[in-house]
């Protein structure tokens, strides 16, 4: 047996290797920048193992026949063109539980460092600057404050859950979710929760409809001094959006892990936005977070490849 991985996925890591050894499998990593680049590296390959990268249409199409399944190291399926796969008969399985409590803790994180005016003061001092405290940032009481989840699958209600002892009250907002979540009030639109929350945490996927569900529009109808974190998926906001709504003074800061073009260029206005906490697409990640994800990707393609449909992820396409 012999998988394919994205590049930079294998490479400079022990997991891989391990598990190669493990499971008796062989590996090799694959350039997806190109349609040509992606069937040379998965020629003779029996699966393909991505994060982040690109699976086209187009890419899809031209594999491999050898290839039977695709792995997607992660939670997110924007990358990959699921109609594509279904097409090809290809099963597509994704790894949607192997890091919510880390997502979660990242997003109370950046809550709490942007609420408390972390790195204003902190960079104040580094400066020589001893900045008085209503002047670090706006530092509402959180206990009269309302937090509002846009998303509140696995890793919203799991945020939801660390944050009740800290606000007010807590209002979310998904229409995937149609029971009760103990101890928050629902909302049937994005535009209900936005006007209610001084401080709101993005968990929705990205997709068609969810593409800058946060523009200068939204952005209008949060408090003034409110906060924005997001640690979903880059293109839910429109950047631009929201520069303006933190230069103009509206927003009091806001919280990236995610961006529209990743890593996020150098020349990106972001860089130098005031009051903007960025992270470079790390909330996933912990000690014990990474190497699960690579084991269960792997285990589950593996299973698959064997015969069976039992997997510790889910399908997002097939099984056939």
């Amino acid at each position: 047996m012999k998988l394919a991985f994205g590049q930079g996925t294998a490479a400079g890591s022990d997991w891989v290797k391990s598990l190669s050894q493990q499971f008796g499998f062989e590996y090799q990593e694959v350039n997806t920048d190109s349609v040509a680049s992606t069937v040379e590296g998965t020629e003779g390959c029996d699966a393909i193992i991505v994060a982040l990268h690109k699976l086209t249409a187009e890419k899809i199409a031209a594999l491999p026949k050898s290839i039977r399944c695709i792995g997607r190291l992660g939670v997110g399926l924007d990358n990959i063109d699921l109609d594509a796969a279904r097409a090809r008969q290809t099963p597509v399985i994704f790894q949607p539980t192997y890091a919510f409590n880390e997502v979660a803790n990242h997003a109370l994180a950046m809550i709490m460092t942007l609420h408390r005016g972390v790195i204003q003061a902190h960079n104040g001092i580094k400066n020589s600057d001893w900045i008085p405290a209503p002047k670090v940032a706006h530092i509402a009481s959180l206990q009269d404050s309302t937090l509002g989840v846009v998303g509140c699958g696995r890793i919203g209600q799991n945020l939801i859950e660390k944050a009740k002892p800290l606000f007010r009250s807590i209002v979310g907002f998904d229409p995937a979710v149609t029971g009760t979540i103990p101890g928050v009030k629902m909302v049937g639109t994005l535009d209900e929760l936005l006007r209610q929350s001084q401080v709101v945490s993005l968990h929705a996927p990205y997709m068609k409809s969810t593409h800058h569900m946060i523009g200068a529009r939204e952005l209008a109808l949060m408090p003034e001094k409110s906060i924005l974190v997001n640690v979903s998926r880059g293109g839910l906001i429109d950047e631009d959006a929201l520069v303006a709504a933190l230069n103009s003074g509206h927003l009091d800061g806001a919280g990236l892990d995610v961006f529209e073009t990743e890593p996020l260029p150098d020349n990106s206005i972001l860089r130098i936005t005031k009051n903007l906490v960025l992270t470079p697409h790390i909330a996933w990640y912990s000690q014990s977070a990474g190497p699960r994800l690579m084991e269960w990707g792997v285990r589950d393609v593996i299973a698959f490849l064997g015969g069976s449909s039992e997997v510790n992820g889910k399908f997002a396409v097939g099984p056939f």
